[in-house]
């Protein structure tokens, strides 16, 4: 069983949100579109998605106006443990433990029907602590029967790549008695190329032209499968785990095409990437004493070599000059985690504890290419070594109403950590920093939400940066740094949301962040450069999300949904002593998306618009602006049922955007005076991307 039964939830909300988390039954009232709300949560049900012919509970969520999935992407790895809850989706009341997949892959393979309903909620009045803003709670439950969904994801070759014909995902779900289970079977291939001119001008004015081509190839491949069982009497035990085969492999391929009198030259790029991550995680939750203790367990771990080879050929007969590296990573996480909530003094209130251990174990080699052509190794002490982190983790939270339709949510908390580095340059260190949260919610009027969070969270640190590395694609090396701090942040967010019933949602958020310890490139005594921590850099912005339905205009079935985003930062740049802007801080985003499902009809077609700003990066001696397709328009046609499938193709980058460098590399330090050693400006065509979708389920 995805979830409990629910009660019949008749034509009301619940006044109390987590009421709603109790469970319900199939009943259902009218669409959420006809329900009065009264400030109290939205609830949408199976009809409220019928025009879309939804197949997994993804396209469910996927169309709730003015609402997108945070935390969809496969990088989760790179988070602080397990932590707080986060996100915006919830799957029958609670969070979705994972850091090898994804939100989004987990409500992928939910069959549309075996959704009951989805909740949108105000985070901060569960007792789940973390969560604030709106969140979407899924509820859904396994039938007997065996539930198979399937999507197939084919690419066509744009200009200068291949076809992708493997990539999707085939997931079989169902239940035995007490027992709900899944076993998903991915192909995650990856195809890519394009090819343009790449102008490079030299210090002293001289120039070529280049022409330059790139293709990359990954083909990852990945299986998994839950379990999760429910006693009679409550208790909830689940298991996960999933294995994931890597492949990658990239070549580029620079040559010398003019002016006349420039001597020939040919430089190409090689580099192979092969490992494997494997993940293993469960939990259990059960009633203890007057609240519920909740006990999670996780093991993760990856390998991985990549081996990378740079080979500069003058084709006048002399001998062709190169290098190679060469790395091998090892990482690994545990976390043991408990959390025990109960009710008490009208309050909700949780305990947790957390303790996590991190390691990496990195081998590095750098080797030259000799007169006979063999790659001979050169001494790279700096580039292996280990890193291991220990770190516990303890928080207190208390929530509970302070007026009607006023809620709020404070967590205390604290952690203690102790990083280490074996190799070269070992050290030992020990830190303690405080963090935790304060939120408030409002139903400042039936159809207006008002949500506030202070915060304040500790970073986590690549444990790569620890030790030396090279990039020979771009001839840059990375010194070690042995004296990395996590960096720490202050942070406050507004958010309000207007539901304009028939017409749709609207979302605005303003937010501010400050950084303490930020870290960036550094200089270092020997004139290299590493990365580092300084004392502050800052990011503050604005984002309006919201969807604008057309059927009162007499489009039935049309809707325009619109991000846009604008964000301004800035810390002091460690090389001039000037204010720079923050690379992750993209400095404005515009995207609109129209789709139309065609009353009465299986089809539906639509199209979309998107512009991003971009800041430049800045190493030591080196600036530059590195993007791809800096604007997007795209266009779709589907239908619902072909041979009882869903079909859509989808063709990208209309206008014909490139793939753009465009760098600056100096002698010496940015700003010292030191001459420009030379500049690049390389612009690649991508070509029109065609994607087609083929979903469907039995």
């Amino acid at each position: 069983m995805l979830g409990a039964a629910v009660p019949a939830a008749g034509q009301q909300t619940p006044a109390n949100p987590g009421d709603l988390l109790a469970g319900a039954d199939t009943a259902q009232p009218a669409p959420a579109s006809e329900l009065a709300l009264a400030g109290a949560p939205r609830v949408y049900y199976p009809a409220d998605f019928a025009s879309v012919s939804p197949r997994s509970a993804l396209d469910m969520v996927n169309q709730i106006p003015g609402f997108s999935v945070e935390g969809g992407g496969r990088n989760f790895n790179q988070a602080r443990g397990l932590g707080q809850a986060s996100g915006n989706v919830l799957l029958n009341g609670q969070r979705i433990v994972t850091k090898a997949g994804s939100v989004t892959d987990e409500l992928a393979r939910i069959a549309a029907e075996n959704v009951i309903r989805i909740e949108l909620v105000e985070g901060s009045t569960l007792n789940i602590p973390g969560l604030s803003g709106r969140v979407a709670n899924v509820i859904a439950e396994s039938t007997e029967d065996l539930s198979v969904q399937f999507e197939w994801r084919p690419q066509l070759a744009a200009e200068y790549s291949d076809h992708r014909w493997l990539e999707g995902i085939v997931s079989v779900s169902g239940s035995s008695g007490n027992l709900d289970y899944t076993v998903a079977v991915e192909g995650r291939p990856f195809r890519n190329g394009n090819g343009g001119l790449n102008l490079i001008t030299y210090g002293d004015g001289s120039f070529e032209e280049r022409f330059s081509l790139t293709r990359s190839a990954g083909d990852d491949k990945r299986l998994s499968g839950s379990l999760r069982y429910e006693t009679n009497g409550g208790t909830v035990a689940s298991i996960n785990a999933a294995y994931l085969h890597r492949r990658f492999h990239s070549f580029e391929d620079e040559t010398v095409i003019g002016p006349a009198g420039v001597p020939p030259l040919s430089e190409v790029f090689n580099q192979r990437n092969r490992g494997h991550d494997f993940e293993l995680g469960g939990d259990i939750d059960f009633a203890l004493g007057p609240g519920r203790l909740k006990l999670i367990a996780l093991d993760s771990r990856a390998t991985q070599t990549n081996r990378s080879q740079s080979v500069n050929d003058p084709a006048t007969g002399a001998d062709p000059t190169g290098f190679g590296f060469e790395l091998d990573t090892q990482r690994g996480e545990r976390i043991g985690r408990g959390e025990y909530s109960w009710a008490m003094w009208d309050a909700d209130w949780q305990f947790s504890f957390e303790a996590a251990f991190n390691r990496l174990d990195q081998a590095g080699q750098l080797s030259l290419l000799d007169a006979a052509g063999n790659f001979v190794p050169l001494p790279f002490p700096s580039g292996t070594g280990g890193v291991r982190e220990e770190r516990y983790d303890a928080a207190i939270s208390y929530g509970r109403p302070l007026a009607p339709g006023l809620t709020m949510q404070l967590i205390l908390a604290g952690e203690y950590s102790a990083i280490s580095q074996s190799g070269n340059n070992a050290l030992s260190r020990t830190f303690q920093r405080p963090k935790g949260s304060f939120n408030l919610a409002w139903a400042a009027a039936p159809n207006t939400r008002v949500s506030f969070r202070i915060d304040r969270r500790v970073g986590q640190l690549n444990f790569g940066d620890f030790l030396a590395s090279v990039n020979l694609n771009d001839n840059n090396q990375n010194a070690g740094n042995n004296r990395l701090r996590p960096d720490q942040s202050w942070g406050a967010e507004l958010e309000v949301t207007r539901d304009l019933g028939a017409w749709g949602s609207l979302t605005a958020r303003s937010f501010i962040r400050r950084f303490e310890d930020f870290v960036t490139f550094l200089p270092t005594a020997t004139g290299g450069e590493a990365r580092g921590n300084i004392d502050w850099a800052r990011v503050m912005g604005v984002e309006l999300n919201g969807t604008l339905q057309l059927d009162p205009l007499g489009i039935a079935g049309g809707r325009i949904d619109l991000n846009a985003s604008r964000r301004d930062s800035r810390y002091i740049d460690p090389v001039t002593g000037d204010y720079l802007p923050v690379q992750f801080a993209q400095p404005y985003g515009f995207e609109v998306n129209y789709r139309h499902d065609v009353a009465g009809s299986n089809w539906a077609y639509g199209g979309g618009y998107r512009k991003s700003g971009r800041n430049p990066y800045y190493r030591v001696s080196e600036v530059g602006l590195d993007y791809n397709i800096g604007q997007n328009l795209q266009v779709f046609v589907e239908h619902k049922d072909v041979f009882g499938l869903t079909v859509q193709g989808r063709v990208s980058n209309l206008l014909e955007k490139e793939s753009v460098l465009d760098r600056s590399v100096f002698t010496g330090p940015r700003g010292s005076g030191a001459p420009l050693l030379f500049s690049e400006f390389r612009v690649r065509e991508v070509g029109r991307v065609v994607n087609f979708t083929v979903k469907g389920s039995f």
